[in-house]
């Protein structure tokens, strides 16, 4: 393992920097200002590290699986078909090579089952409950589906009997009356501040019970906003849950989730599956060290939200590697 600390004047110069020196598999462990001003970033990388281009990369990964199909016979096909997958949603080869290390020790044939068990081993699955005795407050870039990630689990809260209270942060134009019509439509209440002070005084007055925050968009690579995230969070004694898009490259996904797990975010809400047939991210968040949360497939309130188990991320990553071998 490499470590390596960079700095610069901005993050997206430094990040470069990460890249270039370290591969683009490389894992960013922490960041800061720079003691002399400017951007600091910890970064580090697996020795020798370096992951094959076009095909050879997937022959690399995929060679051990066929072997050990030959092995076993016709029912060690699914390892080939998971190794496949992995490749086509450009995954790190790091990455990869581990889950399917892990899937031959739990290689039971179907390739789905076998994947979900490999991705429960290495990964955490902590689903949001409809009370968790702490405020969640809900974080991601602009559009990734904030709002209407918590007016669904607001809706599964109902279900369950709860009345978990919304509260916005969010002072953009349209985004409170998005929500005012999220919470009007479940007949719950709806607070909205202006910062760090007003969050910890209206939650703090706020009945027990589940209370779900709302913030505006933020740039997870702008150390900024991880920082007035964090004192958002810090106001209310919340729990931040990253909210995050499905579509955005595998390295993107690890880098922006071991950022927002930095600022204290401990689980991912997965959005806009529908939407991404490249799906790499998934794994890209875990990778950050982020538990999975929930998955959403639609930005239709009524379509619901489900908890991202390991059968579910399987599926996810399965069904269009293998459209795209039909």
């Amino acid at each position: 393992m490499r470590l390596r600390t960079f700095t610069g004047p901005t993050l997206s110069g430094v990040m470069a920097q990460v890249r270039q020196e370290l591969g683009p598999d490389a894992v960013i462990l922490s960041s800061a200002d720079a003691p002399g001003g400017g951007v600091e970033v910890r970064a580090a990388a697996e020795r020798g590290a370096v992951r094959p281009a076009g095909e050879e990369a997937e022959t690399a990964l995929a060679r051990r699986a066929k072997d050990r199909a030959k092995a076993r016979g016709d029912a060690s096909e699914g390892l080939s078909r998971i190794a496949k997958a992995l490749h086509w949603h450009e995954i790190s080869e790091d990455a990869a090579r581990a889950i399917v290390e892990a899937a031959m020790q739990l290689e039971d044939g179907a390739a789905t089952a076998t994947l979900a068990r490999a991705l429960d081993q290495r990964y955490g699955v902590h689903p949001v409950e409809a009370d968790s005795g702490r405020p969640l407050l809900f974080a991601g870039p602009p559009g990734a589906g904030k709002s209407s990630a918590i007016a669904k689990l607001a809706a599964r809260a109902v279900h369950e009997g709860a009345r978990p209270a919304l509260v916005t942060c969010d002072t953009r134009s349209g985004a409170r009356e998005q929500m005012t019509a999220y919470a009007d439509a479940l007949d719950l209440t709806l607070e909205c501040v202006d910062g760090p002070r007003e969050l910890s005084m209206i939650v703090s007055r706020l009945p027990a019970g589940p209370v779900l925050i709302d913030t505006a968009g933020i740039n997870p690579f702008d150390l900024d906003d991880l920082d007035d995230l964090a004192d958002l969070a810090d106001g209310a004694d919340a729990e931040i849950v990253a909210v995050l898009e499905a579509g955005v490259s595998a390295g993107d996904a690890e880098d922006a989730g071991a950022l927002l797990a930095a600022a204290g975010a401990g689980r991912v809400v997965i959005t806009k599956l529908d939407a991404a047939r490249r799906r790499g991210a998934i794994i890209g968040y875990g990778e950050a060290g982020l538990a999975y949360a929930h998955i959403s497939a639609s930005p239709y309130i009524g379509a619901g939200i489900a908890p991202a188990t390991g059968l579910r991320l399987a599926r996810a990553l399965l069904e269009d590697a293998d459209l795209e071998d039909a």
